[in-house]
């Protein structure tokens, strides 16, 4: 039900939209005209904050592109003094959007896709809804470039490769890390931003492959609900409420919520899915010179993990392992996610704009799962029904917990001014992190998981002393400081350089390891990060561009050290990207193609050449050469579509293992595409599918196996009957032809992806 993504390609022609939801600021009256007097930047609640921290005076702004609601014209106060109006045009009906992007906010300013010089996905909320999307991971389906990982090794949640490298630490919600394990629900997510390429100058640590960011919906400027219910095959029952309320006339509050349910694969007992989640957002002094934001967003699983099967003479495991789930009914994956965010937005009358956020966040995991196998000696030649299925040993494998407590500041500031005659337009940011993550075992629980068979799983349950022991305890600190220049050179040609200084330290105890791995380890970091880009802009519709940018990783990203990466400087990456982005039907179709090498070049390598090492060496390199193209909008006011087409080439350069030289790190495949598109027959009808696609795959983090899992094409069909003005029924069939495919690899197993599902949901506006 938020308002549709805003099309920065109409700002900047300042024509009439075609596309409602379009959101446009009136131009700033001239500082030297308007009454703006310094005094004005002393109202700062929240800057004030950071100064505390001593951060001040670096920060990045954020225009509120995302301000909605029926036609108004505000003239805004401060202390007396009159701020230029800000005008807020358009209608918020999702049926009326394209899967264009839009306005987006990834490149911490809110412009326009096609002025952002790297290689940019946005999954919106309209494309979400039509798929019947209803998770963080389904939505990303949609991106060429993104493989999965099965969470393992250690994590738990979302596990995310861009361009082959591990994206697990580059999630962020809002523009502030979302670092924690645990599966996401897109049920307060008005699109998701997928930016690829090294993006440390805009992010920090991590950031090889690229950057994951999702919008949240928030309070709009006008009294409108919405309810989707949604029933279907296997148990699913989904039921969203979005309820919208305008206060004042310049406040509002929002409040979205959820609860699913759904038995997953297995004609057995099966897997299952339980969630429910609450999301409220209250703002006041919207469009203002001080507008300020309160939300909460609570998300709660309970669910019985299923973790595919273990491979089989290098493929996954035959049917009918994929129809069966092969758990225990005393399996579980129960996770906690609980933020509170407080922000607050300053704005001056020469178009300046300061905003910084606090959030805090309280993150919890508990998991017993089961990985199952055949036992010893199975080949395809003497598999059947009554083969014997391990399920992973003893009660304690697979048994894990965590707690985590994160807590980020964050101030953006963003001025534009003229030096040497040329427009600037300036991104100062800084932040502040401190992120605390407690990992805990089951230690007591004691006895082995009994087998059962292929053809007949038996799903008994057992149970067991569930007292934790703390593992692990981690604490990391950051402090990064950033700058970003836009430069007109001329009428056509823009430059971008940026620099961002970031400061990681770290503390990593092990109480229960032996001697001498049970003491404290620490690090400290100091990284510069660059960013640097050109921009021929011959037309508002077409924008060409070069690009370079860096990375690093630190040995701490992911909130564990050992006694050889905790004397290990981090790894660097860079990338380098040329591309074109159009827009044509009147700006109402997006189209981009890019060619792009993304480069890590002293990965981690174990130093096989000395008996007792201290550290890794920083030895080894790693490439990603990748080719994308993608189409998003309208091509007739009926006709809409969304499509990309990637290829992607991925080696190892330098290693100590020798065996692994020249081959693909796994999660790369060669080729990827998607499509799906709708049309609108009358007032009634609009009927629509696609298709997602990937070439052959394999998992990572055991270069030389030789396990795979082969290709696919899966494709989905849609139908959906308007029945008056606000109510419309949708039909979902996903996995049309009931493709048999993996989706979700790791080095010890492969799980399928959905079989075949039917799907209906009944939206109601009112």
């Amino acid at each position: 039900m938020a308002h549709p993504s805003v099309r920065a390609v109409r700002l900047a022609r300042n024509k009439k939209s075609r596309q409602p939801g379009a959101v446009s600021f009136s131009p700033l009256a001239n500082p030297a005209t308007t009454p703006a007097a310094s005094s004005d930047k002393a109202l700062l609640p929240l800057g004030a904050l950071m100064l505390a921290v001593s951060v001040s005076g670096w920060a990045q702004s954020v225009t509120p592109a995302g301000t909605t609601g029926a036609s108004a014209t505000t003239s805004t106060q401060t202390q007396g003094k009159s701020l230029a109006p800000v005008i807020v045009r358009g209608t918020h009906d999702r049926e009326s959007q394209t899967y264009q992007s839009g306005i987006t906010s990834v490149g911490k300013m809110p412009v326009a896709a096609k002025d952002i010089p790297q290689s940019l996905t946005v999954v919106n909320e309209k494309l979400m809804h039509d798929q019947g999307k209803d998770s963080f991971k389904s939505a990303l389906e949609n991106v060429i470039g993104i493989t999965f990982e099965a969470g393992e090794g250690g994590r738990v949640g979302d596990n995310i490769r861009i361009r082959g490298f591990s994206a697990a630490g580059d999630i962020y919600t809002d523009g502030i890390r979302d670092i924690a394990q645990y599966n996401r629900d897109n049920f307060n997510t008005e699109r998701v931003e997928v930016l690829r390429g090294a993006a440390s100058m805009l992010f920090g640590r991590g950031s090889t492959g690229g950057v994951i960011n999702q919008v949240s919906k928030q309070a709009r400027l006008i009294t409108e609900h919405e309810v989707n219910a949604t029933v279907g095959t296997r148990g699913y029952q989904r039921y969203q409420g979005d309820f919208n309320f305008k206060l004042d006339d310049d406040a509002a509050f929002r409040i979205n919520a959820m609860a699913t349910d759904s038995d997953g694969r297995g004609e057995n007992a099966s897997a299952s899915t339980h969630r429910r989640g609450l999301a409220m957002d209250y703002r006041f002094g919207i469009g203002t010179a001080n507008e300020f934001e309160i939300s909460y967003h609570h998300l709660h699983y309970n669910d019985k993990p299923d973790w595919g099967f273990a491979w089989l003479n290098s493929r996954p495991a035959p049917s009918p392992t994929n129809k069966y789930w092969y758990g225990l009914t005393t399996d579980f994956q129960n996770d906690k996610a609980d933020t509170v965010t407080l922000s607050h937005t300053h704005r001056w009358a020469d178009g300046s704009s300061l905003k910084t956020t606090l959030r805090d966040g309280y993150y919890s995991r508990t998991l017993r799962a089961t990985q199952a196998s055949f036992a010893a000696g199975t080949t395809l030649a003497n598999l059947n029904a009554n083969t014997v299925v391990s399920r992973g040993g003893t009660s304690a494998g697979n048994a894990k917990a965590g707690n985590e407590h994160h807590t980020f500041l964050q101030t953006d500031y963003l001025t534009t001014t003229q030096w040497f005659g040329r427009k600037n337009s300036l991104l100062i940011g800084a932040e502040y992190a401190v992120e605390n993550s407690d990992r805990l075992s089951y230690p007591f629980l004691t006895g082995a998981k009994p087998s059962t068979t292929v053809g007949n799983p038996s799903s008994v349950g057992i149970g067991g002393n569930y007292t934790q022991r703390l593992e692990t305890s981690f604490k990391a600190t950051t402090l990064g400081l950033y700058m970003q220049d836009t430069i007109d050179l001329t009428q056509y040609w823009k430059l971008i350089a940026g620099l961002r200084l970031d400061n990681f330290k770290a503390d990593y105890e092990r109480p229960t390891a032996a001697a001498p791995n049970n003491g404290t380890l620490a690090r400290s970091d100091r990284l510069l990060s660059k960013r640097l880009a050109v921009m021929y802009q011959p037309t508002d519709e077409v924008s060409y561009y070069a690009a370079f940018g860096t990375a690093f990783n630190t040995s701490g990203d992911l909130y564990q050290f050992d006694a050889l990466s905790a004397n290990t400087p981090p790894e660097k990456s860079r990338n380098t990207e040329i591309g074109a982005k159009w827009e044509l039907y009147g700006g109402d179709l997006s189209i981009r193609a890019a060619l792009a090498r993304t480069e890590k070049y002293n990965e981690r390598n174990t130093d096989v050449a000395t008996a007792s090492p201290t550290n890794f060496l920083l030895s080894g390199k790693r490439h990603t050469d990748a080719l994308e193209f993608e189409v998003a909008g309208r091509i007739t006011p009926q006709w809409d579509v969304f499509a990309g087409i990637g290829f992607m080439k991925a080696r190892i350069d330098k290693t100590t293992a020798v065996a692994e030289l020249g081959q693909n790190p796994g999660l790369s495949p060669s080729r990827q595409a998607n499509l799906f598109t709708t049309y609108r027959i009358g007032d009634k009808w609009r009927i629509g599918g696609g298709f997602t696609a990937v070439s052959t795959n394999k998992p990572a983090n055991n270069v030389t196996s030789t396990n795979r899992a082969p290709g696919y094409v899966k494709v989905d069909a849609l139908a959906e009957y308007r029945v008056n003005q606000g109510n419309t029924v949708k039909l979902n069939i996903d996995n049309l032809f009931d493709k048999v495919y993996y989706n979700t690899l790791y080095r010890g197993f492969a799980a399928p992806g959905d079989a075949r599902s039917v799907r209906v949901t009944l939206t109601s506006k009112f």
